[in-house]
């Protein structure tokens, strides 16, 4: 069985990436809930936060929580989800681990409301937004 997400790590299938080191990547997820919807993943393959050695999975979260961060205090996002699903029973579609980093921009009409199909114009537009703020996470995550 193909994973998509290893298929993106490995740089074989397209994604809009926000981030990226060696352990770590940052991209649009293609359905988005709200503008500026990322994907924080592993590089490497682990079906979900269960099985996730604990050092991976403490600087995927930090990551996550990073990127949080800059969306309430840089870009004045009113609120943020910072979630992940671990088994089909609990929403998870795609078996490796991954958080889900959602900006809510305005009133919260449900989790999952507002999911539509990324468009290049949105895709461009949140890359250009994220463009400068590369430093604020290399810096945070060297303090760790």
């Amino acid at each position: 069985m193909t994973c998509i997400f290893c298929s993106i790590a490995r740089g074989e299938t397209h994604s809009y990436i926000i981030y990226e080191d060696e352990l770590n990547m940052v991209f649009l997820d293609i359905y988005p809930v709200s503008k500026g919807h990322l994907l924080v993943i592993p590089r490497e393959h682990y079906e979900s936060i269960h099985d996730t050695p604990y050092k991976l999975l403490a600087r995927t979260w930090f990551l996550s929580s990073i990127l949080g961060r800059i969306y309430r205090v840089e870009f004045d996002a009113p609120g943020v989800n910072i979630v992940t699903n671990s088994g089909g029973a609990a929403g998870q579609v795609i078996f490796h681990f991954h958080v889900h980093v959602i900006p809510r921009w305005g009133r919260y009409g449900g989790f999952w409301s507002g999911r539509h199909r990324l468009t290049e114009d949105e895709a461009r537009e949140v890359i250009d937004m994220w463009r400068d703020k590369t430093g604020i996470i290399i810096d945070a995550l060297n303090n760790i």
